[in-house]
């Protein structure tokens, strides 16, 4: 789009706020860069990606670019075999590390593919350069010298460099500290010229001292020699340190090399880091205005006055360059019902700031932006938007400010499209109130031929009228306090604005008298009008109080029956600490009834007990093992689901109450749900489960193998000479081992006896998720002294 056109709109000032939102230098240039897509999917891509930023940074706050830099220029320094200086290789450091640490964090996001599927199309262009990485980090130090590890030649080329510098500093300090040579000496010292060590020496005693004269003070009093005997240690720690230098540059060479082999995954590293500080910074722009993402039209044509493929409809959408916290938000709708808005109202009364929030936005949304407005805005994707909003006039081109807009006017009217977005400030004005109201009402005449969606503000009560009377277009006003004069800068679709300039003068101080006079020189027509505007702002208000205490009674209901779920879930999480708390019980019980009936049979001969008592405490023995069954075995039944539930579906991960266990729901018919108790399958009602959540992907594609059984497993289980009370979790394991054994089928040995445990058999196998039907074993296998039970088979 034309740059006059952002620029006019204050578009760049929204660029420079998204730059100082981006931690990434990169980011910062790409985000300055930014302009409006005309394409509907580019821009439904755009938004997608910011949507998925907001939700990055609201779930996890902690996911940082730190450390990233920009190393395009340093790597195709190196890919051109230029040498790279070890703090070009700390900063290439920085930014592989950096890469690296943002590719992890995306990968240990839970669901990452499925929910930020395209951050990670980015974070795909992450490379990890564990060699390079390892072999900077062993070479340079972190203040950017070269590390006695980067080689061990050299290591040992440092050794040799501190053993001839040790030898030459020992023969030196000898020398100077009450040598033969004191006496000649200016000062005991020892210092250095051209990179070698030299005495001062007094000038008068210069042939007492042979050497090599390497410098002299500013005085001339003192000559600086090289003695001699320190000359050949002097070359050899000399020939070292160039042995040093030489293997540095070798080693820079290497490291160069290397980095130069990676410039272009390193180069694309830099970009997708980039791009993914961007998304997050629109993702922080989003979140200081306070900004949602709006919906882009897809919809069908709606009346014949109305536009066939675009919609503007903003809800408390505000300006994003004014105060968030006391801007007054603005409803705006345009193209279902009409494609031509005309505003009208006061001077200062916020026309032209409305003007502004509506295509600022616009260009907002085209660049993938959220806009601050309600999430339920809905705009379009314009493939143009033109603007003349501001003062045109040009003292160096002799235009006046009528001349300057109708030039705008003629160069859009020459280039608008049906599809694009036009916004006109003060339609007209600038000339003879009549010419201009007439050369308004034949502008907008025109647009409404071309077909764009059109928003113009003007004064002129006939352009007022044109609306009233032509198919497309309506009127709309800003709101003005009577009362206090001000402005109230709520947009008012469907109602003229008046000027209110009687109103002004009189509140200013006009003697009333000349106000008097001025309303008998209007027309009565126009008294009429000002009465039911008046009157229609009055209804128009009343349906606003209505709908705001509409409103708060929904607030209210919603915030009542949250708390009335909130209490039926803890009156659910009570009524099974209960029911867990009576199992409890009851299995107590029955363990204190076997301790004494136990207690009993083996004292009964030295106590001389009855049969009888021993009877007797034997069916206490069964009545508790029969509770305890009987509150192992309770459905609990669920509480209705609460309004706006997901219901139980196929992926779901789910608690059966009756087995208190979880499990995977595999299908759903009707009211009964299949479902995967890791390896064993049941099937329950949906009215018996709980859900807990959707299976994790990972989950439901990693299969779950059980162990088989330590040994085998016998074909049949004989319960003869056992208690009811102690066979259920014996019969319970004995079938979880022969289902993972993958037994076809078992037999189990009850006897005939009184039926007690013949009907706890049947029981158990009636519930257990491994058992898919029982029945009486045939005559020739026991007949009804045993029950034959089919497994499923394993999934």
């Amino acid at each position: 789009m034309y740059e006059h056109v952002l620029a006019k709109l204050e578009f760049p000032e929204i660029l420079e706020r998204l730059a100082r939102l981006c931690r990434f230098d990169v980011a910062a240039e790409r985000a300055r860069e930014l302009g409006p897509s005309g394409d509907p999917e580019t821009v439904r891509y755009l938004l997608d990606v910011a949507a998925e930023a907001v939700a990055l940074l609201t779930e996890f706050p902690d996911v940082t670019i730190g450390g990233a830099r920009d190393v395009r220029e340093i790597v195709e320094r190196a890919a051109k075999g230029g040498r790279l200086q070890p703090p070009d290789l700390l900063l290439v450091l920085d930014m592989i590390g950096a890469a690296r640490n943002l590719r992890r964090a995306f990968r240990r996001i839970p669901d990452g593919p499925d929910r930020f599927p395209h951050l990670l199309e980015f974070v795909d262009h992450l490379g990890e350069f564990p060699e390079l990485e390892a072999d900077i980090s062993r070479s340079i130090g972190p203040r950017g010298d070269v590390l006695d590890t980067a080689t061990q030649a050299l290591g040992r080329i440092r050794r040799d460099v501190r053993v001839a510098h040790s030898r030459l500093m020992d023969r030196l300090n000898g020398l100077v500290s009450g040598g033969k040579y004191a006496a000649v000496l200016q000062d005991s010292i020892v210092t250095m010229r051209d990179g070698r060590y030299v005495v001062p020496v007094r000038a008068d005693s210069r042939a007492a001292l042979p050497g090599v004269v390497h410098d002299t003070s500013a005085s001339g009093q003192t000559i600086f020699i090289e003695p001699l005997e320190i000359v050949e240690l002097n070359n050899r720690w000399r020939e070292r340190q160039l042995d040093e230098q030489h293997e540095i540059d070798r080693i820079l060479d290497d490291l160069s090399d290397k980095t130069g082999t990676h410039a272009e995954p390193i180069s694309r590293a830099v970009e997708a880091t980039a791009a993914i500080d961007l998304a997050m910074a629109k993702a922080r722009l989003a979140f200081d205005m306070r900004a949602f993402r709006p919906t882009l039209w897809t919809g069908a044509p709606g009346s014949a006055d109305g536009h066939p493929t675009r919609r503007l409809s903003l809800r408390r959408a505000r300006h994003p360059l004014l105060d968030q916290a006391t801007v007054v938000p603005i409803d705006v709708e345009l193209g279902e019902d009409f494609r031509v808005l005309l505003i009208t109202g006061p001077n200062t009364g916020g026309k032209t700031v409305a003007l502004k929030t509506i295509g600022l936005l616009a260009l907002m949304a085209q660049t993938g932006l959220f806009i601050p407005a309600d999430e339920t805005s809905v705009v379009s994707v314009f493939p143009a938007v033109f603007i003349d909003i501001g003062d045109e006039q040009s003292i160096a081109q002799s235009l006046s400010t009528f001349s300057g807009h109708i030039r705008t006017v003629i160069a859009m009217l020459r280039e608008v499209t049906a599809g694009d977005l036009v916004l006109l400030d003060e339609l007209g004005a600038g000339t003879d109130p009549q010419e201009g109201s007439a050369l308004a009402r034949a502008i907008v005449s025109r647009l409404l031929e071309l077909g764009p969606l059109v928003i113009a503000t003007t004064h002129y009560p006939e352009v007022k009228a044109y609306a009233f009377a032509t198919p497309g277009v309506e009127n709309a006003s800003v709101e003005f306090d009577q009362e206090t004069l001000a402005p109230a800068y709520r947009l008012l679709i469907g109602v003229p604005g008046r000027s209110n300039a009687l109103a002004i003068a009189g509140r200013l101080g006009m003697p009333p008298g000349i106000l008097t006079a001025a309303s008998g020189m209007l027309d009565p027509d126009e008294h009429r009008v000002d009465s039911l505007l008046q009157d229609i702002r009055r209804r128009r208000d009343e349906a606003d109080a209505s709908l705001e205490r509409a409103r708060a009674a929904e607030e209210q209901a919603q915030v009542l029956r949250g708390s009335v779920e909130q209490e039926l879930q803890v009156a659910e999480g009570e009524r099974r600490n209960a029911r867990g708390e009576a199992l409890a019980e009851a299995e107590s019980d029955l363990e204190a009834a076997r301790e004494t009936l136990k207690r009993l049979q083996r004292d009964r001969d030295s106590l001389q007990i009855a049969r009888e008592q021993l009877d007797e405490r034997r069916r206490d023995v069964d009545r508790a093992a029969e509770n305890v069954r009987k509150f192992r075995r309770e459905k609990i039944r669920n509480p209705p689901a609460a309004a706006g539930a997901t219901p139980i579906a196929a992926g779901d991960r789910v608690r059966v109450v009756s087995l208190d266990q979880e499990g995977e729901v595999i299908a759903v018919d009707g009211g009964m749900a299949d479902i995967m108790l890791g390896a064993l399958k049941t099937r329950q009602p949906v009215s018996a489960l709980d859900r807990l959540g959707r299976v994790r992907t990972e989950e439901t594609a990693r299969p779950i193998v059980m162990p088989p059984p330590s040994g085998p497993v016998n074909l049949e289980l004989d319960l003869r000479g056992y208690r009811a009370a102690e066979i259920e979790e014996m019969l319970d394991q004995y079938l979880e081992h022969a289902y993972r054994a993958g037994m076809p089928f078992v037999r189990i040995i009850h006897g005939k006896g009184t039926g007690v445990l013949r009907n706890v058999v049947k029981e158990v196998l009636s519930v257990h998720p491994a058992v898919a039907s029982h029945e009486m074993a045939p005559a020739n296998q026991g007949g009804d002294g045993a029950t034959v039970a089919l497994l499923r088979g394993a999934s």
